[in-house]
């Protein structure tokens, strides 16, 4: 397995429809081979920063969805409206897993 995470800035008080933007884009993809799981987090001490977080079951297919036209022509052109350039991608295979990773007691949650 392996972990992509891209952590980064919006431009101020966009939150709202980035989320919008993004979950609609997301569900209009949708099943995406060799994705595991995704999930979309907001920082909690400054709302204009997050991180995108997907796990994938194999280098190819996680190369292979960075290269798709998918991802270059459907979901970016409209989520990169909302960036301002400050971002960081990294890649890591996953060496230890335990848990669920999403309980439900900590999806949309304020906490």
């Amino acid at each position: 397995m392996l972990l992509r995470v891209i952590s980064g800035r919006l431009k101020a008080g966009t939150w709202e429809d980035f989320e919008r933007a993004y979950l609609s884009a997301m569900e209009d993809a949708g099943a995406v081979e060799g994705l595991c799981g995704r999930w979309l987090t907001r920082d909690l001490d400054d709302p204009d920063a997050g991180t995108t977080i997907s796990l994938w079951s194999t280098a190819e297919a996680m190369k292979k969805y960075e290269a798709s036209d998918l991802l270059k022509n459907k979901i970016q052109p409209r989520l990169t409206p909302f960036f301002t350039g400050d971002y960081r991608t990294s890649r890591s295979a996953v060496r230890h897993a335990e848990g669920d990773p999403a309980p439900a007691e900590w999806v949309g949650g304020d906490n």
